[in-house]
C-alpha cells in the first residue's frame, strides 16, 4: 500500500483523534488556524484514505470480568494447512484478541484476554487442536506496564515531523525559517 503524503494539519487532526477518538471542530479550527470545512474534508479524506477506521470506544477488560491476560507463541506445521488458514482458525477462538505470523522461531505470537484459568484452559486446549499447530507455550501476564492501541500518542515530536511528507517537511522548514527572518526585519521596520 503506498504511503499517503500529510502535512502538519493532517497530524494535528489525526493526534487530536488519536487522544481521544473524537474532536471537538470548531475549537480545533480555531487552534490551527484554518477553517471547519478544512477539517471535516480532511477527516472524510482520512476515512476514504483507510487512514480512519471506524469509531472504536476502548473498553477496560478488568471491568469486564477479562482477569487474565495470555501470550502464546505457536509453532505451525504447514504440511497441512497454510499459515493463514491457520492463523484464520486461532483469530476465530472466543478470547483471542490479536494474531501475529512472525518470522523467527515461533510461527504466531497470539494475545488472548479470558475471565481465568479455566477460561485460559479451554482456549488453550481449543489452540493445540487446531489443524497445524505443532506446539504452543503460553504465558500469563502478571503486571500490565503498557497496553495503548492508539497510534500517534506512542510518538514524541521528531517522530510525528519523520512521518510527514517530505514536500511538507521542507514546507514547515522554509515557513519556520522565513518566519524567523521576517521577525526580525518587521521589528527593525517599525
Amino acid at each position: 500500500m503506498p504511503k499517503v503524503a500529510l502535512d502538519e494539519v493532517d497530524f494535528q487532526i489525526l493526534r487530536r483523534l488519536d487522544e481521544n477518538g473524537d474532536i471537538d471542530v470548531d475549537e480545533l479550527s480555531e487552534e490551527l488556524d484554518v477553517s471547519t470545512s478544512t477539517i471535516y474534508y480532511r477527516m472524510e479524506n482520512y476515512r476514504e484514505k483507510d487512514i480512519v477506521k471506524g469509531e472504536i470506544a476502548q473498553l477496560d477488560p478488568q471491568k469486564l470480568g477479562l482477569e487474565l491476560t495470555a501470550i502464546t507463541e505457536i509453532n505451525a506445521d504447514y504440511d497441512g494447512p497454510g499459515y493463514e488458514e491457520v492463523a484464520e482458525k486461532i483469530a476465530g477462538l472466543s478470547g483471542v484478541q490479536r494474531v501475529f505470523f512472525m518470522l523467527g522461531e515461533m510461527s504466531f505470537y497470539v494475545l488472548s484476554r479470558v475471565r481465568d484459568h479455566e477460561h485460559l484452559q479451554k482456549l488453550m486446549e481449543e489452540i493445540i487442536q487446531t489443524e497445524g499447530v505443532d506446539n504452543s507455550t503460553t504465558n500469563i501476564v502478571l503486571r500490565t506496564f503498557k497496553d495503548e492501541d492508539r497510534l500517534l500518542v506512542n510518538y514524541d515530536d521528531e517522530d510525528h515531523f519523520a512521518f510527514l511528507d517530505r514536500r511538507s517537511r521542507w514546507g514547515m522548514a522554509y515557513d519556520l525559517l522565513r518566519g524567523r527572518l521576517l521577525c526580525p526585519l518587521l521589528l527593525l521596520y517599525r
